[in-house]
């Protein structure tokens, strides 16, 4: 099974990545191996995953993220975050790739262990995963970072230099391949199946037209179609391939639309996996625990009850054998009292030679406990020369008393070993069945109107609003026509806004749109209750500046008359509307909103922390059976802090 990405694996990855480019680099995670960085693309959100030594890809397999960021994740954020990417490259033909934002680069190395590493100006090390000294190189902090000795490259390398190359040492085909030309084993094999030519054959053996074929099967194999595809034996993922391989003809295949998104379908299912083990490992590991005290609480137990049951019986056997007993102890107190115990030993020795019954009983005697050792019908009964019969089976039955008391006391623990492991079953049947810690976002394809805040107002009329200077120059340059109307709210940076077939829209629509131009400005930071707006048309918006002024980006004059709408509160309703066939969380004026759902939460200007008061949107959505992700609920609300005013239910 794949572990790691080749060099034309990557080849082919960054080709595709190239889309990235000038998406805004939001927030940056780091969890062990893992640099997960969060974009905002032309497309919306993206997630890229670089780990060290493995892989580099989009995903869609998000793991939560470490509730306290690392340092080396507070200076990735301090540096990466907010910057756009300015180029997605692989350097040479290695397994290094290579994330320029502004004046830093982050450095992935995929070989071996690999690493993580952020490049400041002058190619100095600001910072790293782990710090390493190697013969050729350093990566210690503010070091001069260099790249490891390069390889050839198969993809530039020239007929000649490729004969060069092979004839340079004579050893297996395949392995002249991998090592030369820095492959790796699995492509090298590929080469060989294309070219006909017996793998294991040397270098030395072939003839300059066989290694031609070879030459010509590699760039075939380099720069052919690409087929991205996993790869399966026996119904389990076995590899991930961005071309169609030979050497794996037979086997089952499922082809993706790009190299990426069958890398995540591959690493993000063995991660998956990985999480849902690691998600009941510690119950099982306590499980285990719990097994082992509950074999041994039954072994006690056991050991237990054949004391109680001996002691009881050998009592019962001193009873049942009254007379004898009795006439022994009296006999072996009279002797050991007159003999002395060194004789009386000499005399019981004696008399088993000689075949004596009573000495023939006798198993073991001490002096200092005053005590002999008799079988009794088989039964081993010590028994106390200064004690009487009674006092003997009393010793006995005593301790069998002991026992029981032990017992009792064992058997509760057994009991309490026996409830805490079925609630670990229990637990670890419902941390089953939970989600895992790693989730899968299934991103459908945005609409064009949700690159822009938006909503439908109470008289069916698409209102659109810029989210920053990007989306406002986009919004009036590229979307806004003439039969459209335009609204501003009397605020400094606040968003544009058109009303789509503004034309045609009644009073209830204006008045909407203006006070969502307020509302989504920075009044609602400031934590302003009312402000003003107005609308105009859109031949009265213009980029063209009063002389000795430049309008930048995202900024339009407003020439003639403002028709002025005042005091709008700022105060809007998020709830879930279908529109074009989907459902959509939207934030919007309380008469849009009630025009278009039953159900919804007002929201006005307050102290509560926008991430805060997303995840009570989300809570009061979730309870009303709506599946909405976080970042859609931060996407549509206006910029700042809030408070929930009300719900209606």
């Amino acid at each position: 099974m794949k572990e790691g990405m080749s060099s034309v694996d990557i080849r082919y990855v960054v080709r595709e990545l190239q889309d990235l480019v000038g998406s805004r680099v939001d927030k940056v995670y780091h969890d062990g191996e893992e640099i997960r960085i969060k974009l905002r693309s032309k497309e919306g959100r993206a997630d890229l995953i670089l780990e060290a030594g493995r892989r580099f890809h989009l995903t869609t397999y998000i793991k939560e993220a470490p509730k306290r960021p690392s340092s080396f994740t507070m200076l990735l954020r301090k540096h990466l975050s907010g910057g756009f990417i300015d180029a997605i490259e692989q350097h040479d033909f290695d397994r290094i790739v290579k994330i320029r934002v502004g004046e830093y680069t982050l450095i992935g190395e995929l070989f071996r262990r690999g690493n993580v590493i952020l490049l400041g100006p002058g190619n100095r090390i600001v910072a790293a995963l782990r710090y390493e000294e190697y013969k050729d190189r350093r990566i210690m902090p503010k070091a001069e970072y260099h790249f490891p000795p390069a390889r050839e490259n198969p993809l530039d390398v020239s007929w000649e230099r490729f004969l060069e190359l092979m004839r340079g040492e004579d050893v297996e085909l395949v392995r002249a391949l991998a090592r030369k030309l820095n492959m790796g084993g699995a492509y090298a094999e590929e080469i060989t199946l294309r070219a006909n030519i017996d793998k294991t054959k040397r270098v030395g053996e072939l003839s300059d037209e066989e290694l031609r074929v070879v030459f010509n099967a590699m760039r075939a194999t380099f720069n052919g179609e690409p087929k991205p595809n996993i790869v399966y034996k026996g119904g389990r993922m076995h590899d991930v391939v961005p071309v169609d391989l030979k050497r794996y003809g037979p086997l089952e295949k499922r082809y993706f639309p790009s190299f990426s998104k069958a890398l995540d379908e591959y690493f993000g299912k063995i991660l998956l996996e990985k999480a849902r083990a690691e998600q009941t490992k510690k119950l099982e590991d306590k499980k285990r625990s719990l097994l082992m005290t509950l074999k041994k609480q039954e072994e006690l137990l056991r050991g237990f009850e054949k004391g109680m049951k001996e002691n009881q019986e050998i009592g019962d056997l001193i009873y049942a054998n009254f007379a004898l007993v009795e006439r022994l102890l009296e006999g072996f107190r009279k002797a050991t009292e007159t003999l002395g115990w060194e004789e009386f030993k000499n005399r019981i020795e004696e008399g088993k030679k000689e075949g004596n019954r009573v000495a023939v009983m006798v198993q073991d005697m001490d002096p200092q406990e005053k005590s002999v050792t008799l079988e009794i019908e088989g039964k081993r009964v010590k028994l106390y020369l200064n004690r009487s019969i009674g006092e003997n089976a009393e010793l006995y039955y005593e301790k069998s008393k002991k026992l029981r008391h032990k017992r009792e006391g064992a058997l509760k623990a057994y009991e309490d070993t026996k409830k805490k492991l079925d609630e670990i079953e229990k637990l670890i049947d419902e941390e089953s069945k939970k989600a895992p810690s790693v989730k899968k976002i299934e991103r459908r394809k945005k609409k064009w109107f949700e690159k822009f805040r938006w909503f439908i107002s109470s008289e069916g009329f698409l209102v659109l609003a810029g989210k920053d200077a990007g989306t406002n120059e986009i919004l009036v340059k590229r979307y806004m026509e003439d039969n459209d109307l335009y609204c501003h709210a009397d605020v400094y940076g606040a968003p544009h806004v058109i009303i789509k077939e503004g034309k045609k829209a009644g009073e209830r629509t204006l008045l909407e749109a203006c006070q969502f131009a307020v509302s989504m400005s920075k009044a609602w930071k400031q934590g302003l209750y009312s402000a003003d707006a107005y609308w105009a048309n859109p031949d009265q918006v213009t980029k063209g500046a009063p002389s000795g002024e430049y309008m930048g980006k995202g900024a339009f004059m407003v020439y003639g008359k403002r028709n002025w709408m005042r005091g709008l509160p700022l105060k809007l309703a998020v709830g879930v509307i279908k529109y074009e066939g989907e459902d959509h969380v939207v934030c919007a004026p309380l008469e849009a909103m009630r025009s278009h759902a039953d159900r919804y939460v007002i929201v006005r200007p307050g102290s509560l922390k926008k991430s805060e008061l997303v995840k009570r949107i989300k809570g009061i959505l979730g309870k009303w059976g709506y599946s909405v992700r976080e970042e859609d609920i931060m996407s549509v609300l206006p910029p700042g802090n809030g408070d929930i005013n009300e719900v209606v239910n």
